[in-house]
């Protein structure tokens, strides 16, 4: 049968890459060293001939109607299509995700809640290597995040500590980039409208002979819809890859932005101006793939991840910045024993180095340099034609706390004659305490915190109808955290006093997703929905959103998209319910000139992103905004 998942999350990955180049970030200096590496660089799964695989499932290529886990994966071409630009909106299409900002309109930082868990609680990788870790945050990664030069983007629920060590209670976000394919070409977009927003980008790709390449370079402006609330980004993205023989593949990945945000006060009616937040992030990876033999293929990947943050207010000395940088090496081996057996095996070895000063409550300052190392296994087995059984374990030592053992379980069981898939996954999951929860805001404390654990599992089953043309998956999840680390506010002392919570906190619900398509495979919708019956605080019990495309003509795309939050509480206020209706078109000239066009926000809904202490943050009212793509 056709796997469900890859009919609600999936279609055929076209060739293309993006990259966006930051002036600020001297791309040219950046750039330079990169290319000049291509000799030793390694390429990852050719994901445009794999539109029926994961690899975040089980750290391999696995067909998806084998994985007893739930998984989504989003063609990020057909996202780019529909006017879905930014990460946080793509994520809001996927069940049991809700990404939403925390502090403003576009260019503030974004929460990751995967199955009513927090943001802290979401492993997040990017071309295999973590950005996330127990003194680095990615909300201002989120909320910054576009989709240039990404091919898709795959999301593991349930806890999978097992396979990707801390952080991984609520799931695994994994961003990979684009292979470039075929002969050179490439694309320019430019794009304006309302807010004074404009952003352009452009994209290079091609192979020639065993080298390939992708590259894309862009820039985006915007005012916002409210008064000092501007967004500047410049965004860089870049893949190179080199087959050395029958063997052995080399190749690197670059992913950077710089971006200013400036944050009015919004406790004003005005909104006069209160802060900048500048963000530079700077992900780079160098890997290798080599075939030891019929059986065996390795892979070593070496990474960097760094990230600037600072924020200034206005009128005023106080300032606040962090600075997070981390150095990775992953050694993964995947053995295929046979048709029935196949293992994968590795180590990791991360090192992180994490300063912050500020000026608000008079200077705090520190710094320190953390580490961890690890190994895992984690083995496949079809014990039968119908049923895969997949299982695997964990050890990693964390420097600062100590170390911890993690596991999974899951099962995929498949009736062919009915077109029905049930699974089933059980697994443990942990996020070790950070720096400034065991030390406090300033390194002056000494809060004697344990890891949070969680044991969760979910069942479900995906079904089809119609030889494929409908499809509906249903999962029921539970997750039981331990430990929960949470904090209280000193008012003596301006500071937060960190402890763990007694007792369980669980976290349950339903995730919904079902797909169509009709007119010859010509008009297309996917559907996703979710419901909390437990969760963390701030998240709504209701989510959902629609996406609906068609191929009107040869000449002229066009659909809708919906996107619905429930009402939730924010820091002792209720932030009211609230659904956003999208439009996008584009219309072929020729083969090499389009027209675009998108409206956000169709009805001017009034919403707020924020809501607490008599301060209100509205999000953005109607934008209208069209552009022009060459293609070459």
């Amino acid at each position: 049968m056709n796997n469900v998942t890859s009919a609600l999350h999936g279609s055929a990955i076209k060739p293309d890459l993006h990259v966006n180049l930051k002036a600020g970030i001297t791309g040219a200096l950046v750039l330079a060293p990169f290319a000049l590496a291509a000799a030793v660089v390694a390429t990852e799964e050719n994901w445009e001939t794999l539109p029926v695989t994961t690899v975040i499932a089980n750290r391999t290529e696995t067909d998806l109607s084998k994985v007893g886990s739930a998984v989504s994966i989003l063609d990020v071409d057909a996202l780019d299509q529909e006017g879905i630009r930014h990460l946080d909106d793509a994520l809001r299409f996927v069940p049991g995700v809700i990404s939403e900002s925390i502090s403003g309109q576009r260019g503030s930082g974004s929460s990751l809640l995967l199955r009513g868990t927090i943001t802290s609680h979401a492993h997040v990788r990017v071309d295999g290597v973590r950005l996330t870790g127990a003194n680095i945050s990615t909300s201002s990664f989120l909320g910054g995040s576009n989709l240039n030069g990404l091919s898709r983007i795959e999301i593991l629920r349930g806890p999978q500590s097992a396979l990707y060590g801390g952080d991984a209670i609520g799931g695994v976000i994994g961003l990979y980039s684009k292979k470039g394919t075929g002969e050179p070409g490439g694309r320019l977009r430019v794009e304006g409208g309302s807010f004074d927003s404009f952003s352009t980008l452009l994209e290079l790709q091609g192979r020639i002979d065993q080298f390939s390449y992708a590259l894309s370079l862009g820039y985006e402006t915007t005012q916002n819809d409210l008064p000092n609330n501007a967004f500047e980004q410049f965004s860089t993205s870049l893949r190179l890859d080199y087959g050395v023989n029958d063997v052995l593949n080399i190749g690197l990945t670059l992913r950077a932005f710089d971006s200013d945000f400036r944050r009015p006060d919004y406790s004003d009616p005005e909104f006069s101006r209160n802060a900048d937040d500048d963000t530079r992030s700077i992900l780079a990876t160098l890997f290798a793939d080599l075939k030891v033999n019929e059986i065996w293929t390795s892979r070593l990947t070496l990474g960097i991840y760094d990230e600037e943050y600072g924020s200034q207010t206005y009128d005023s000395p106080n300032y606040y910045e962090t600075d997070g940088r981390k150095l990775a090496t992953y050694w993964d081996n995947t053995i295929r024993w046979n048709d029935r057996h196949t293992t994968v095996t590795g180590a990791v070895y991360e090192e992180t180095d994490y300063s912050y000063a500020s000026l608000f409550f008079g200077l705090t300052e520190d710094s320190r340099t953390s580490s961890q190392y690890g190994f895992y296994l984690n083995h496949t087995w079809d014990a039968t034609e119908a049923l895969t059984l997949n299982g695997g374990a964990r050890w990693e030592d964390y420097d600062t706390y100590g170390d911890e053992a993690t596991w999974r379980f899951s099962a995929a069981y498949r009736v062919d004659r009915t077109n029905t898939k049930f699974r089933s996954s059980v697994g443990k999951g942990f996020r070790p305490p950070s720096f400034i929860e065991l030390h406090g805001f300033g390194g002056g404390s000494d809060f004697d915190l344990l890891a949070e654990e969680s044991i969760g599992w979910d069942v479900g089953v995906d079904q089809e109808f119609c030889d494929g043309q409908y499809a509906i998956n249903v999962t029921y999840f539970d997750n039981d955290i331990e430990n929960l680390i949470d904090s209280v506010w000193d008012p003596d002392t301006f500071t937060s006093i960190y402890f763990n919570v007694p007792g369980t906190t669980r976290t349950n619900g339903i995730e919904v997703a079902a797909s169509g398509h009709w007119l010859d495979d010509r008009l297309h919708a996917v559907l996703s929905y979710t419901w909390l019956d437990q969760k963390l605080s701030g998240q709504p019990a209701n989510s959902a959103g629609l996406r609906v495309n068609s191929n009107i003509t040869t000449a002229l795309d066009a659909g809708f998209s919906i996107v619905y939050l429930d009402s939730r509480p924010w820091t002792g206020d209720t932030l009211d319910a609230y659904t956003l209706a999208n439009l996008h078109a584009t219309y072929a000239i020729n083969q090499n000139v389009a027209l675009n066009a998108r409206v956000t926000n169709l009805f001017d809904e009034n919403f707020a992103y924020y809501s607490g202490f008599g301060e209100i943050y509205p999000g953005r009212g109607r934008g209208i905004f069209a552009g022009l793509t060459i293609l070459w």
